[in-house]
């Protein structure tokens, strides 16, 4: 562009020197001048151009910043996003948590209803006999002994027939028994077992001839179908009639 400016001035230049030209070199003259003047023209125009292309740069430089201060904020709202979703699940796991630990509580409190809805009821007292004396045999011997007169069975667990508790649940069981002889000098005994094996042995002695009692209870931890029984050991006796001096007793006191 410079180049042609200064071409179109030395044209110029080169013709104003000559007083007389050709109508030809008039001619050139007046297209050096028009084209002078577009030249003009376009310099105004590339100024303005510039001015533009300025504007366009300075406003750009204000649509980036924007653009940054927009990315900015963009990401401390999410990093404020991420914030608020993990404590919404922090909330969330902790609700949870509560929740599953009331329901575990509930379903403790209900296993434990359940179970005492559902205990078995079990219990018992029988008196021994309205016949008299029961005597066991004087060798080594010992009598089972049958408590043949029912006062209470809830649940069928004992035995009028053969003398013998049979724990129809695993549990906790409480037993209680007294009996009773007229003591002349004589020994008197008596024995509890479970599975045959021995858990209580009592005695006494006595020459006064009054009537003595014996008594004793015991808790016993049995499993299904373990058996509780009296035994008179041998050469001793009983005596019982209608006022139930003899109590063979038993309960469930609860399941495990």
């Amino acid at each position: 562009m410079i180049a042609v400016i200064s071409l179109v001035v030395l044209l110029v230049s080169g013709c104003g020197a000559h007083i007389q030209c050709s109508q030809t070199e008039l001619e050139t003259e007046n297209q050096l001048r028009e084209l002078r003047g577009i030249v003009l023209e376009l310099r105004g125009k590339m100024a303005d151009t510039q001015k533009e292309l300025q504007a366009v740069k300075a406003h750009n430089g204000v649509i980036s910043e924007e653009l940054a201060d927009v990315k900015t904020r963009l990401a401390a709202s999410e990093t404020r996003m991420k914030d608020l979703v993990m404590m919404l699940n922090t909330a969330q796991e902790v609700k949870l948590t509560a929740v599953k630990n009331r329901l575990a509580a509930t379903e403790t409190e209900v296993m434990n209803l359940k179970k005492t809805i559902e205990k078995p009821k079990v219990a018992f007292s029988a008196g021994l006999t309205n016949s008299g004396y029961v005597v066991a045999p004087s060798r080594n011997a010992e009598l089972n002994l049958i408590f043949t007169k029912l006062i209470t069975n809830v649940g069928q667990a004992y035995s009028s027939t053969t003398g013998f508790f049979t724990a129809p649940v695993k549990g906790v069981y409480f037993f209680r028994f007294t009996v009773m002889d007229i003591l002349n000098s004589r020994l008197m005994f008596i024995k509890m077992f479970k599975n045959g094996q021995q858990i209580v042995h009592l005695g006494e002695y006595d020459t006064d001839g009054h009537i003595t009692y014996l008594s004793s209870g015991v808790t016993l931890q049995l499993e299904v179908g373990d058996v509780v029984n009296m035994r008179l050991p041998a050469g001793t006796r009983l005596y019982d009639d209608v006022g139930n001096h003899n109590i063979f007793s038993g309960f469930l006191l609860f399941a495990v």
